[in-house]
């Protein structure tokens, strides 16, 4: 029978105390950071206050792992109300249309039959299309909803930032109201005219994206020798399909941004001078992520931009004082 040093059953039962005060959820990495805390415990077991700071730690991780759950499923509910907004702008007769251009240059010599030559003009073609959704009446709804996915973000930043703030204070007795947290900051948001050219500018990356994949998609099929049916539809399940990735892409690439954005903001109007970056301390953290947290902390002005890459989980960390938040906290 394997040992078992005496302190791991009390530091597992202290970091599960602590995570249950948290009220976030069970996640790999809280049961990746529970392992660590019980080998830190066991490797300073004579530490007057051992237990004490394992159940610190199980809180923290408890409301870095909400932190993230809250994230996820924000972005979760916009991309779902941008993607219907998004579906109803794509036209089966315009795809159609954008079909009958490829297949036409296909068929023009045997130099465009060549999978360059058709991707170019698929590209083109796929271009024109998406363009083109500028000027129909539902683009104003895409807009406003890409505009009110991003102030979500940065609304969830700014809380984000309060809450890591009022953990690393060790605030005893203290929680944050997450909900009431939010709509507090989203209000703050809501004549924030920059908004509306944050959500121009992911819009055109999301029209990008789109006629990237879109143009993929009818070359290969032209290519394939595919029926003007068949490139029909696989033009459709590109582009309307219920999770369409230039749509999906972008809403999660924008609200990460603008989360981080939010943070950052929140904590540079409240004087902070260094900021830390924390990684979400599993094994899908990258290099660059992994050295720019190792690097901390960083000067409020020259920290490195977040996130560094698409699905980019990190957060900024610093030492705020609460009393400007007092609202949010119960």
């Amino acid at each position: 029978m394997e040992f078992e040093h005496p302190i791991a059953g009390p530091a597992r039962e202290a970091f599960a105390a602590g995570w249950a005060v948290s009220g976030g959820p069970l996640t790999y990495r809280v049961h990746t950071a529970c392992i660590v805390a019980v080998q830190t415990a066991i490797e300073h077991a004579d530490a007057p206050r051992v237990l004490e700071v394992t159940v610190d730690l199980g809180r923290l991780e408890g409301m870095w792992a909400l932190l993230f759950t809250r994230r996820e499923e924000q972005q979760a509910v916009h991309t779902r109300t941008v993607s219907d907004v998004w579906r109803p702008l794509i036209d089966r007769d315009a795809l159609a249309a954008a079909v009958d251009a490829v297949r036409r240059d296909a068929g023009l010599s045997e130099a465009r039959r060549t999978l360059g030559g058709l991707a170019a003009s698929a590209l083109a073609a796929a271009r024109t299309l998406l363009r083109a959704l500028a000027d129909l009446t539902g683009w104003t709804a895409l807009r406003t909803a890409v505009r009110n996915a991003i102030a979500a973000g940065r609304a969830e930043g700014m809380v984000n930032a309060v809450a890591i703030a009022a953990e690393r204070l060790g605030t005893a007795g203290v929680r944050l109201d997450w909900d009431i947290a939010f709509q507090h900051a989203y209000r703050s948001l809501e004549r924030l005219d920059e908004l509306w050219a944050e959500a121009d500018t992911w819009l055109a990356r999301m029209l990008d994206g789109a006629a990237t994949d879109l143009g993929r998609v009818l070359a290969g099929a032209a290519e394939d020798g595919a029926s003007r049916e068949e490139m029909i539809d696989a033009a459709m399940d590109v582009l309307a399909s219920d999770d369409a990735a230039a749509v999906a892409f972008t809403v999660d690439w924008a609200m990460t941004t603008a989360a981080d954005d939010g943070a950052l903001e929140l904590y540079r109007s409240e004087g902070v001078q260094r900021v830390d970056i924390i990684t979400a301390g599993d094994g899908r953290v990258c290099e660059t992520c992994t050295g720019f947290e190792a690097g901390s902390p960083w000067s409020s002005l020259d920290v490195p931009r977040l996130p560094t890459h698409p699905v980019c989980r990190c957060c900024y960390a610093a030492d705020v004082s609460l009393s400007h938040f007092a609202a949010w906290f119960t």
